[in-house]
């Protein structure tokens, strides 16, 4: 039923939570697995001395964050592919998911404080604006 599954990870604790379910869809299902993790740079500081280290810094920790997803992945016995992209996370999210083509989205809910509000933004975001099945794991 999924062919292409995209997971989106913060690089938080939670994110190994979506990676189990990550797994098991990739088992079961037999999908192609992308991972991608989308940053913004702190634009108020690209005036200052040490921005393009600055710049540096923050790509090496993204790249890190998928790296040890695909890793654990692999270490499961599955295949997937994946990138650290800059850009809103939202807009990055359902870029991604168009590109490749996916059939379902994976990610997670960053659990504001305020309970009234049951999503994080990025997440009320991806639901709004999708086309495609999306599993929010709190």
């Amino acid at each position: 039923m999924f062919k292409t599954i995209l997971c989106a990870i913060d690089g938080s604790a939670a994110s190994e939570r979506l990676l189990l379910y990550l797994m098991h869809f990739g088992k079961t299902e037999n999908a192609i697995l992308h991972i991608v993790h989308a940053y913004e740079l702190p634009m108020h500081y690209a005036a200052n001395e040490g921005y393009e280290e600055l710049i540096a810094s923050y790509r090496r920790v993204a790249e890190n964050v998928v790296k040890d997803a695909l890793d654990f992945l692999a270490d499961a016995g599955l295949e997937a592919h994946g990138e650290a992209i800059i850009g809103s996370p939202a807009d990055v999210i359902l870029e991604e998911a168009t590109r490749l083509d996916a059939d379902m989205i994976i990610m997670g809910s960053r659990n504001p404080k305020d309970v009234r509000m049951l999503l994080g933004s990025v997440s009320q975001q991806v639901l709004n604006a999708s086309r495609i099945p999306v599993l929010v794991i709190p």
